[in-house]
């Protein structure tokens, strides 16, 4: 099929335009994220002193509202630096202790681990102490204005960017003869040249985004060098020269701790040469010669090295959702133009349908990066004793029932109202989820809002499947589960980091609030997608008709050993994997990056490596090989506990997944009589089973740590496999002694 160039070329400039102007908004709120993170960790830093000295002053046993000299740290806190507002002091109990500057009003802490709440006018950061916490408000105006300038940076790249994929365009397209080409040549074309372009775009902006740093370890260095200077001659002012100063060697020391921008801090006589990795800074001491004595920072080159290496990752990340999205965009565009003319209604669309699934990837995966952190949280904010940990699992248990309950009637609902009705009021549950979460101040709100979000889930994606196995046709059943698969798991990819950058540049709100927009585009693309308004049935089909499939001992135990532990496993990648990098430190984005890693293997591999593997060997050896693989790879995390360890299996476990998935749905195919759709609908019965009892297993040990609660699943896996190779081994000899048993007539 040809298409008009002028047709092409203004097709790929306004793909490029669209994929530009939703880059630079990537990339600002990584920009600002960033920014937000540097300036809160510089202005922290002015409070070390004044901490040190209130717990060792509580650590005699004084109270808190008794400590008669707070009003003073406090003053001298906000003088190390004017973007200090104001400080608020209280107890553990979250009541105020006393203010100092200009507060406004009394934030807290959604949950134990917040750093910082961003505001309109204000950036509130919370310091612990032994008795209490600080609260903090900090002048935005300086990361507003940042990021200011950078958006007027990103804007000028972004149009002479623009004006390259113009270039480009009518240079390559000129190249061929003619006034038309073919649409296979367009694509590969604009692929080329939007990721050409968009390459160069995210370069110059990681390159600014590093320099930016680099000024931002300065500023720590400088914030240093005048707390160092007010602590000193807040010593002076008690009467002690400068001269009969004692410990100031283990003060710089027991200062340099809590800094790991910094290696050693020197004080000493000013010089005039300059030293690599080190910056030097005048101290006004009073008494003595203006300019003599200066402080040598010397800077911790690993740990900044480290820290320049995570940002260039994230920004390599928005890279590839970048890319992704630019890929699915072409491919849709040019599939469309081949098969707009083969449209039948009633029929599928699959360049519609593989659209909807990837922007429902997106819409409906914003959170999982970090919606077991924020479970954790509010449970913590709660102040319920350990025993009482397994609430915090809730919502994901509240979530898989929600999933479990629409699964029951998912296939005489297909066959009774379609599926575009069923879709439609899918999408719509998960619009109204979000909503609730987003409005949801407490862990009962958000365990409710769960639920009601678990509609959407069961919905869309047990009907999709149910309506994939319910194909006569095995072809277009595999065609529809391959679309299905590759599209989901590239929205979900891509999904899972922009709802990570959002939350870390915004708020988790705004994360909700933007997947229930996302949503409302699902809505209308669902008509896009050709669902058929019904579907007929060649038999009767429901969950109760199913069930009845579990009086074949061979399937019960395939479902219980089996399913139930291999979804359980599953749980490393969306709950307890982000709980460890809420351990190790990790930024949401960083999160969402290592979990993206696990949707692109899956994506991109699960078609060679299940054909290779399903030609190779049958799902009956597959089955427990995927059983064996899975328990070892989740087994090394939980021995060793490192982070490498994590992402390893977070590797391992997504290769396995590209064949133990599709083995396991034609784990069943070599016991006679079993019907496809029946065993799906079971496997998905189960899986979701799984998904209800492992968030509160889990739950219940995270007392030890998440490496430490992870092993609930090693140990079902475990438990699941020799059961279920004991039932292989005893059906197979039940199955050899029939056959030795001669058959009326005298044959075998």
């Amino acid at each position: 099929m040809t298409i008009r160039k002028k047709r092409a070329i203004t097709m790929v400039l306004i793909l490029g335009i669209a994929i530009t102007m939703f880059s630079c908004a990537l990339m600002t709120m990584s920009f600002r994220k960033m920014q937000a993170d540097t300036y809160v960790h510089t202005s922290l830093l002015n409070t070390t002193s004044a901490i040190s000295r209130l717990n060792y002053a509580l650590s005699f046993g004084k109270p808190l509202n008794k400590y008669y000299g707070l009003d003073e740290l406090l003053e001298e806190t906000m003088s190390l630096s004017e973007d200090i507002l104001g400080i608020e002091v209280i107890d553990k109990e979250g009541t105020q202790i006393t203010t100092c500057g200009q507060t406004l009003e009394s934030v807290r802490q959604s949950g134990a681990g917040e750093q910082y709440i961003l505001k309109k006018d204000s950036i509130y950061t919370f310091v612990p102490f032994d008795a209490g916490m600080l609260v903090m408000r900090l002048n935005i105006s300086g990361v507003l204005e940042s990021t200011r300038n950078y958006i007027s940076f990103i804007t000028r790249v972004a149009l002479c960017v623009l004006a390259g994929i113009f270039a480009m365009t009518l240079l390559c397209f000129l190249l061929y003869s003619g006034d038309s080409i073919s649409v296979k040549r367009m694509r590969y074309t604009g692929i080329i040249i939007l990721l050409l372009a968009q390459g160069v775009m995210s370069g110059i902006s990681m390159h600014y985004m590093d320099v930016s740093y680099r000024e931002s370890v300065e500023k720590v260095a400088l914030a240093t060098s005048r707390m160092v200077e007010t602590d000193i001659n807040a010593v002076i002012d008690k009467g002690v020269s400068y001269s009969e100063i004692t410990g100031l060697d283990r003060y710089l020391s027991h200062l340099v701790a809590d800094i790991p921008e910094l290696s050693n801090l020197v004080i000493g006589e000013r010089t005039s040469g300059s030293l690599n990795n080190t910056s030097e800074f005048k101290l006004s001491i009073k008494g003595e010669d203006e300019g003599r004595i200066s402080l040598l920072c010397h800077y911790n080159q690993n740990q900044i090295n480290n820290i320049r290496r995570n940002n260039i990752i994230d920004s390599l990340i928005l890279i590839l959702i970048i890319v992704f999205i630019s890929l699915e965009a072409i491919n849709f565009l040019t599939k469309h133009l081949e098969m707009k003319d083969q449209r039948k209604d009633g029929e599928l669309y699959l360049p519609g349908f593989r659209l909807f699934v990837f922007v429902e990837g997106i819409a409906f995966s914003l959170d999982l990066g970090f919606f077991s952190v924020l479970s954790s949280k509010m449970f913590s904010a709660m102040n319920l004793p350990d025993s009482m940990s397994f609430l915090s699992g809730m919502p994901n248990t509240m979530f898989s029932a929600a999933v479990l309950i629409g699964l029951f009637e998912a296939s005489s609902l297909i066959r009774r109202f379609g599926m575009k009705r069923m879709l439609t009021f899918g999408i719509i549950m998960g619009i109204v989820g979000y909503i609730f979460c987003a409005i949801a101040i407490n862990l009962p709100m958000l365990i409710l809002a769960r639920f009601i979000f678990g509609f959407c889930d069961g919905i869309i994606i047990n009907s999709i499947r149910l309506y994939a196995s319910s194909q006569a046709d095995p072809e277009i059943h595999t065609r529809i589960l391959v679309e299905y698969m590759a599209a989901i798991n590239l929205g979900v990819s891509c999904g899972v980091v922009i709802g990570g950058l959002l939350a870390d540049a915004a708020s988790y709100t705004t994360v909700f609030l933007a997947g229930a927009a996302l949503g409302a585009v699902c809505l209308l693309l669902i008509w896009f997608a050709g669902f058929p308004r019904r579907q007929e049935a060649k038999e009767e089909m429901s969950f109760l008709i199913a069930i009845k499939e579990l009086g074949k001992p061979q399937i019960l135990i395939f479902m219980v050993c089996v399913v139930l532990p291999l979804y359980i496993a599953t749980l490393f990648v969306g709950y307890t994997f982000p709980l460890f990098g809420d351990e190790a430190g990790f930024s949401n984005s960083m999160v969402s990056g290592c979990l993206m890693i696990n949707f692109i293997i899956i994506a991109y591999l699960t078609d060679p490596i299940s054909e290779w593997a399903m030609k190779k060997f049958s799902p009956k050896i597959l089955v427990p090989v995927y059983m064996v693989l899975q328990t070892i790879s989740i087994g090394i995390f939980v021995v060793t506990s490192s982070v490498w360890a994590a992402i390893l299996a977070l590797v391992l476990t997504s290769l396995w997944d590209c064949f133990g998935m599709v083995a396991m749905d034609l784990g069943l195919d070599h016991i006679e009589g079993t019907n496809t759709e029946k065993c799906t609908l079971l496997q998905m019965l189960f899986g979701k089973l799984g998904m209800v009892i492992g968030p509160v297993a889990i739950t219940t040990q995270l007392g030890r740590g998440s490496a430490g609660a992870t092993g609930v699943i090693v140990v079902i896996m475990i438990i699941g496999f020799i059961l279920y190779m004991i039932s292989t081994i005893v059906f197979s000899k039940g199955r050899s002694k029939e056959s030795d048993q001669p058959c009326k007539g005298g044959h075998k």
